[in-house]
């Protein structure tokens, strides 16, 4: 299943696409980024991604991560742009996309830098949170770790980190606050009002400002965290800090009216030693098709597939020779239209890019997509891995590919072996963001009677606020693996994360 997070913005008055756009993509150790505007500018933005994910790096204490796939991030013109990937509401100003299909951040330019910035920051503490957690999380520090972090502002040189957030600290001033046990032991997902939940925020925020504000606080934060692994949020309150929570609130009323909220300064990364970033230019049929690319990348919903593949035929159809406009008409030929286009297109790009990943995974997905309408279903299948091998050869590091070819051995003969599991586990350290691949990695290891690694995969998303039905989920899979271990034989439950 697919996870989607909406980050709402005020956005100004929007313009209309700029025609005849220049495209460029930019890439740097940690990500991918796409946009429109002047060279100087993406590197600029880059630049400051990066220094955003050594600033996370450096104030936490997650260990260095293994190899992690790079976040793509689509800066458009405006929301009118972002609508064309996804259907979206007015006020939308970006979103954050976790599937099978790909991993993205698709932001509008058009509020301005700061309304930019807070937007991919808040979803990349998320992505980043994802990437590095190795155990349960509250919903409260997930929310506020992403609401803390999203409000730094940069210098040329510096970062300043734990500016107040407008918008939070006059829900603070001017509304009751909830019970701080509430906080610690809640979600906003559902059972909140909308001013309960904005409360929620609010005060998660100003938690962890709390915790962040000196080393002696973060301390107990991280003893808070460990103490979460063998008791409730309530209770690891006390533990960590000695205080209880009706002791801990009034703490944080003092913290925030008696003036005494702090702010850090850290120097730059890139001010000392500046990541690489390599700028290319893309051929012009990107300004007809890199958000049809990007929705692609995504995943196209359903609903609008049949007016998508239309508008992308017709768009490919104005640049017939181009490589970048064949590729993408043969990604939604292969998904949402005709096969043998797919195929057509697909071996004439691959002839002419033979170490082309991207390619030879579509090439794998075609002939994983067509087994089940084959008269030979296997020698499909025995196709589609020794494209994704081909695929993986060329990119190690893509963690679609890893995940279809497990897709291809799920149901064979080589479902249980080591090689499989090492398999899904690799996609999933790869993108461990994306809750099909987690539950997948997690399935297979309940098969294989290996409750601790179904708990390590499945903790860190059992308090998820975005997404309820896979905490619950997570939650069951993790009491049945527990059963399992203990000698007991629970009922036979769902291994699959369940659909909408």
């Amino acid at each position: 299943m697919q996870l989607i997070r909406f980050a709402l913005a005020i956005l100004a008055l929007f313009l209309p696409a700029t025609a005849q756009a220049e495209w460029r993509r930019a890439e740097s150790p940690s990500f991918i980024v796409y946009s429109d505007g002047s060279e100087a500018r993406l590197r600029e933005r880059v630049l400051l991604l990066e220094d955003f994910d050594r600033l996370l790096r450096t104030l936490t204490t997650y260990e260095e991560p293994p190899t992690a796939a790079k976040l793509h991030v689509y800066l458009v013109d405006n929301q009118r742009a972002l609508t064309q990937i996804r259907d979206l509401g007015r006020n939308v100003g970006g979103f954050y996309s976790a599937s099978a299909e790909g991993i993205a951040a698709f932001v509008s330019v058009a509020g301005g830098s700061g309304n930019l910035n807070e937007i991919l920051f808040h979803e990349y503490a998320h992505h980043f949170m994802l990437q590095h957690a190795r155990a349960a999380y509250p919903s409260w520090y997930i929310e506020g770790f992403a609401e803390y972090f999203s409000t730094v502002r940069f210098t040329r040189d510096a970062i300043d980190i734990g500016n107040y957030s407008a918008n939070r600290a006059a829900w603070l001033v001017n509304h009751e606050w909830l019970p701080l046990d509430r906080i610690l032991g809640g979600t906003p997902a559902g059972a909140m009002s909308g001013e309960a939940t904005a409360m929620f925020y609010s005060q998660s925020w100003l938690l962890t400002h709390y915790f962040y504000s000196n080393p002696e606080r973060q301390s107990a934060l991280t003893r808070y965290l460990s103490a979460m692994r063998t008791t409730d949020p309530v209770s690891a309150i006390q533990v960590a800090t000695g205080m209880n929570a009706d002791r801990m609130g009034r703490e944080l009323r003092n913290y925030i009216r008696g003036g005494s909220i702090a702010f850090r300064r850290m120097r730059r990364g890139s001010a000392e030693a500046p990541p690489p970033v390599t700028v290319t230019v893309l051929p012009r049929a990107a300004d007809d098709l890199i958000l049809y690319y990007a929705a692609l990348r995504i995943g196209i919903r359903d609903a609008v597939e049949a007016a998508q593949l239309q508008a992308i035929r017709a768009a490919a159809s104005r640049h017939p020779a181009d490589p970048f406009a064949r590729r993408v008409l043969a990604h939604a030929e292969l998904l949402h239209g005709d096969r043998a286009t797919a195929a057509r297109l697909l071996d004439s790009l691959i002839a002419e890019l033979p170490n082309d990943a991207e390619l030879m995974y579509l090439r794998g997905r075609l002939h994983l997509e067509s087994a089940d309408e084959a008269e030979d279903p296997e020698a499909q299948v025995r196709l589609a891995r020794q494209w994704f091998v081909r695929a993986h050869r060329a990119d190690p590091n893509h963690f679609q590919t890893l995940y279809r070819y497990f897709e291809a051995v799920r149901n064979g003969p080589d479902r249980r072996t080591d090689n499989t599991a090492n398999l899904i586990l690799l996609a999933h350290q790869l993108a461990p963001q994306v809750t099909e691949v987690r539950f997948a990695a997690a399935a297979l290891m309940l098969e294989r009677g290996d409750a601790a690694q179904v708990v390590a995969l499945l903790a860190p998303i059992t308090s998820d606020p975005h997404d309820a039905q896979a905490a619950a989920s997570a939650r069951q899979m993790i009491a049945v693996a527990r059963q399992l271990a203990a000698g007991g034989t629970p009922a036979p439950a769902n291994a699959d994360k369940p659909s909408d």
